[in-house]
């Protein structure tokens, strides 16, 4: 057995695990979960997503019962799920903040979430339903996806800084959708634009989802620049992409600056025991380990 995993089992925080279940199902096909899971290591689709495509009568609940059986396998404590609105996809997809409500209590303590925005409401309605989910509805944070909007919106859009002053006022991280999906090209996922954002809103942690990949150096630039300097609070989750090409920097990261890095699977991209046994492959020291798959989730959640 892995010392690492022994001293992590039961405490690590997956920052961006999706229960296979309602419209995360739908948002990508069983052929694309299979593939994308074969080739970060997987034999094909983790059981709970496949036993939620199965079709059966009551397939969604039994799903969350094995998804939780492979959290526990895993060592995962805790998976953080995010709200998101893509309506400029062939198949829109909205995960709304009160069906996400919904699978925290189902799961009762083993998920918490971010709210979603949807860019299709007017400003006032978005700002309004923030307070409402970070109130009433216990949501860890805000997740946006500027680039899915229906008018594709770069993150640093004059139009969002209303937005993002709410986030700030209300205390919680902000977490971006970078990466090579986040937009109909990669100049969405510039790091320039986060930074931007961040730099207008040093008091608000901001998160960047698959760690703005393939611009590797640039992101981790901009986490050094957070971490040198105290001028922005910027945080990178590369989950599967430290496993990409080009995801060794991610590792080094790690190792360098382990306070502006977290843990994700990326789950159903990746199996979760697969992004663990992976992730403690890397040859990080323990210390690293706790701060990356523990500590700095539960700082930015609050808990």
């Amino acid at each position: 057995m892995n010392p690492s995993f022994e001293a992590l089992k039961g405490r690590i925080i997956d920052f961006r695990l999706r229960p296979p279940t309602g419209p995360y199902r739908d948002f990508f096909t069983p052929t694309v979960v299979d593939r994308l899971c074969r080739m970060w290591g997987d034999a094909g689709a983790p059981a709970s997503y496949t036993t939620s495509t199965s079709g059966r009568d009551g397939a969604d609940d039994e799903a969350l019962r094995v998804l939780v059986r492979e959290m526990d396998e895993a060592g995962v404590r805790l998976g953080v799920m995010n709200g998101r609105h893509s309506p400029n996809r062939a198949v829109p997809v909205h995960i709304e903040d009160a069906y996400m409500h919904q699978i925290v209590g189902k799961l009762d303590g083993r998920m918490v979430a971010v709210a979603g925005v949807n860019l299709d409401q007017p400003v006032g309605e978005i700002l309004a339903g923030l307070e409402h989910a970070m109130k009433a509805l216990d949501m860890r944070g805000v997740c946006i996806e500027p680039g899915f909007a229906r008018k594709p919106l770069y993150a640093d859009d004059e139009s969002l800084m209303p937005i993002y002053q709410k986030v700030s006022e209300l205390g919680v991280p902000l977490l971006f959708m970078s990466g090579p999906l986040s937009g109909p090209d990669n100049t969405y996922t510039d790091p320039v634009r986060f930074e931007r954002v961040a730099r207008a809103f040093p008091k608000m942690p901001v998160v960047l989802g698959h760690a703005a990949w393939p611009y590797v150096n640039e992101a981790i630039a901009l986490a050094y620049k957070s971490e040198a300097t105290g001028v922005m609070n910027v945080h990178l989750s590369p989950d599967v992409y430290v496993f990409a090409p080009g995801g060794h920097a991610y590792v080094e990261a790690i190792r360098a600056m382990p306070e502006r890095m977290i843990y994700a699977s990326a789950y159903a991209f990746c199996s979760i025991g697969t992004a663990v046994r992976r992730t403690l492959e890397l040859g990080l020291p323990e210390d690293v380990l706790e701060t990356y798959m523990v500590r700095n989730a539960e700082k930015l959640l609050g808990l």
